[in-house]
């Protein structure tokens, strides 16, 4: 295994000049600093990262700031579960996840959430930026010395180290496809735009809508706010089946999806209009099981989870360059290709 020694007898210099390559200690000429790097990279040389955190005792402090877990019907479980699993595999790098939990649906950020985020002394942040006007404000304010890494949304005009999302354009054209391909040629769609709006639920139905134009269809957006009035659900669907008598198909965007199921089929809407959405939580699952929905769109939150704290890891404790933005796929989910190892598809979460 190549060693800190091996190095410097490549480079001709000493320990103490390749350690201080290593780890930006101290000044080192140009040229010295070349042979070494040049020597580190000939022979893939990787540090001892375990040993080196517990000899110096330091312990890496990753803060993850998201909504409350049971939040939209679930969701936020999941990617809170690739961040323990994460966590789990790299506790013996002394790595540890500290959860920062806020109200999607609330009146803002409380006045103390940044605070008590500081109050953590982070190595690092995992964040899903989505309440777009607070983050921006914080996040412009953020020491440069604390990398951030977005997963869900991204916030234009901001630096994080990494972003982690699915392209959210793309994912409201693949709705607007599918419904076309099962919606008859003269009916309209209505889009179901849940509240509050953040970045990439706007892009979604961006690219919702620029789909179903070129295609020549009527689509009409519609706002209800269904984190803080479940009611607002069924004025909006009141509202489609009396202006559009047409109506074909409905696209929900985000994980709420099985909420607009649940009124369709209690309103006793017939014919059933088509219905598109995202993420594989448990009630979407039974209504896509029982046909009140037709596709579910992953965006695999739990893999977002994971991957953000690996990315911070890369870049805090290995001293890696990370990816500058990760690419989730559009995966399409049916009844006939959903997994039959779903935990309890008929509970709501």
């Amino acid at each position: 295994m190549t060693t800190i020694r091996h190095i410097a007898e490549i480079a001709g210099v000493s320990i103490g000049t390749v350690d201080r390559v290593l780890h930006g200690r101290g000044k080192v000429a140009q040229a010295t600093e070349a042979r070494v790097r040049r020597a580190i990279a000939e022979t893939a040389y990787k540090p001892n990262v375990f040993a080196r955190t517990l000899k110096l005792g330091r312990r890496f402090r990753f803060g993850v700031v998201m909504p409350y877990p049971e939040q939209d019907g679930g969701y936020w479980r999941l990617p809170l579960h690739g961040v323990e699993r994460a966590g789990r595999e790299l506790a013996s790098q002394k790595v540890e996840t500290i959860p920062l939990f806020f109200d999607k649906y609330g009146d803002g950020l409380p006045g103390d959430f940044f605070g008590r985020i500081a109050d953590t002394k982070p190595d690092g942040l995992l964040v899903a930026p989505i309440l777009t006007r607070h983050f921006i404000d914080f996040f412009s304010s953020l020491p440069d010395r604390i990398p951030y890494v977005f997963f869900d949304s991204d916030l234009p005009g901001l630096h994080p180290l990494c972003v982690i999302t699915q392209n959210a354009h793309r994912s409201g054209r693949l709705a607007a496809e599918l419904l076309s391909k099962i919606m008859r040629e003269e009916t309209e769609v209505a889009v179901v735009k849940v509240m509050p709006d953040d970045y990439h639920l706007a892009a979604r139905v961006e690219g919702f809508l620029a789909y179903m134009a070129s295609a020549g269809r009527r689509a009409h957006v519609h706002e209800a706010e269904i984190g803080r009035d479940p009611d607002s659900i069924h004025r909006v669907l009141s509202v489609c089946r009396t202006r559009y008598p047409r109506l074909g198909g409905l696209f929900v965007t985000n994980a709420l999806t099985y909420r607009v199921a649940q009124a369709v089929d209690r309103m006793q809407m017939h014919p059933r209009p088509a219905l598109v959405g995202y993420d594989l939580i448990q009630a979407n699952a039974g209504w896509l099981q029982r046909g009140g929905i037709d596709f579910i769109i992953s965006q695999q939150p739990e893999m977002q989870g994971y991957l953000g704290i690996r990315q911070l890891y890369r870049h805090v404790v290995l001293n890696e360059p990370p990816d500058a933005r990760v690419s989730i796929p559009l995966d399409i989910i049916t009844r006939e290709n959903m997994s039959r190892n779903t935990e309890n598809p008929d509970k709501e979460g």
